[in-house]
């Protein structure tokens, strides 16, 4: 294969080779000088275009085109030739010839030159000095040694480009991972926001279409004795007040605002106050929901995580109940203990087949009923667990239980 000359062309490599070929010149020159025959004026007439078109070659970046380099390597070693048959010590300038054949043409291309070459220099060194051992293994081991440096520099080459191209596919791979990593994030807070919209922003809307509605009909209808319109717009204005209220936590910390300088057991008490009396789905007068919270003695302060996700669920299934269960009572429980924390809702609404449900989830929440996925989900990413049990005509029952950490937990006073 070809070595890529023009991208590792140096000029630090150039200037080198220019010195060493101007040395050996300078001295074949003044070797030639001493001689009493015509030698001088022929190794001068030979070593001005030999000069030359060394520096033609050497002065300017090395063509990446192989012929070229070879035709000016080839004109080159035709100067050469006809100089160490003129002066013998011209031979020393195979030296220079064997660090530009491995330099300028591909590896095997380059070994096979230099043993021509030593062939010629030692063929010369014959002819001048006459078959000797010294005459042939100075050619010979210059050769030798020159081959073995362009093959290991090559081979260091070869390397080093490996390693380098590894580097560049472990920066593209690692370029790569991390933008998978950050499409994954967005993907999961994506996700995460939905939930948190579902449970905030979706459920609080869809109380107040429901109050809306139960103050429409009673303005249509004038319903006496009942309970005044301005009640049910008063509690829509509330909800709104909530969603808006939440929203804005939801969008400056993403943790609920209902936790904000109160314990899990008051913001389940207002979650409690603010679901009582709303009406439920059918829209029929009576509908009235109420809902109450226990708490053990022994509360305990729990961790926000924890905290943000039992709220969260007893939202969302206090929204189930208001908006599917036809329920009158809801209770919503919270007890504790060293090793997990534990929170029901029970109503007594109408329940549903559980079965049919489940076997439904995912056509239900590719049409956005996200609700029971969503509480299952967030209970699941803390390690606990969430059980529903229902049925038809007998109400319906969500138990969450969720692990506490291995620390004493600290008795906390509701309303403090």
């Amino acid at each position: 294969m070809d070595k890529e000359v023009a991208v590792r062309d140096s000029v630090l490599m150039r200037g080198g080779i220019a010195a060493l070929v101007g040395l050996l010149l300078a001295v074949t020159v003044w070797s030639a000088a001493g001689r009493e025959d015509g030698a001088p004026t022929l190794v001068a007439l030979t070593a001005v275009p030999f000069a030359l078109v060394a520096a033609t070659g050497l002065s300017r970046p090395v063509s990446a085109a192989l012929p070229r380099r070879v035709t000016w390597l080839t004109v080159l070693s035709v100067l050469w030739i006809v100089l160490a048959v003129q002066e013998a010590t011209a031979a020393y300038l195979a030296i220079a010839l064997f660090a530009l054949y491995l330099y300028l043409l591909p590896t095997w291309w380059g070994v096979m030159a230099t043993g021509v070459v030593t062939v010629i220099a030692a063929g010369l060194s014959v002819a001048v000095a006459g078959p000797s051992t010294g005459a042939v293994l100075g050619p010979v081991l210059s050769g030798l040694v020159a081959m073995v440096i362009g093959v290991t520099v090559e081979g260091l080459y070869v390397v080093s480009e490996d390693r380098r191209r590894l580097i560049d596919e472990l920066v593209r791979t690692r370029r790569l991972l991390a933008e998978s990593e950050r499409q994954a994030g967005v993907v999961e807070e994506r996700e995460r926001l939905a939930h948190e919209i579902h449970d905030t922003v979706a459920q609080g809307l869809s109380s107040i279409q429901m109050l809306l509605h139960a103050a429409e009909r009673d303005v249509r209808q004038r319903v006496t004795g009942g309970e005044p319109p301005v009640e049910r717009v008063i509690q829509a204005r509330d909800v709104a007040a909530d969603s808006l209220r939440e929203t804005r936590a939801m969008i400056a910390a993403l943790q609920p605002s209902d936790l904000d300088g109160g314990s899990l057991v008051d913001a389940l008490g207002r979650l409690a106050e603010s679901a009582s009396g709303e009406t439920g789905e059918t829209g029929e007068a009576g509908d009235g929901l109420t809902v109450s919270v226990e708490s053990g003695d022994g509360a305990v302060e729990l961790p926000i995580a924890v905290e943000a996700v039992l709220l969260r669920v007893a939202q969302s299934a206090v929204a189930n109940v208001r908006q599917h269960a036809g329920a009158s009572r809801a209770l919503i429980t919270l007890s504790t203990n060293p090793e997990a924390v534990r929170l029901d809702i029970v109503d007594d609404g109408s329940g549903f087949d559980l079965a049919a449900v489940q076997a439904t989830l995912a056509e239900r929440a590719e049409e956005g009923h996200i609700g029971l996925v969503t509480m299952r989900r967030r209970v699941e990413e803390l390690g606990g667990t969430l059980v529903v049990e229902s049925a038809v005509g007998s109400g319906t029952a969500v138990a969450v239980e969720v692990p506490l950490p291995h620390e004493t937990p600290r008795p906390v006073t509701p309303g403090l």
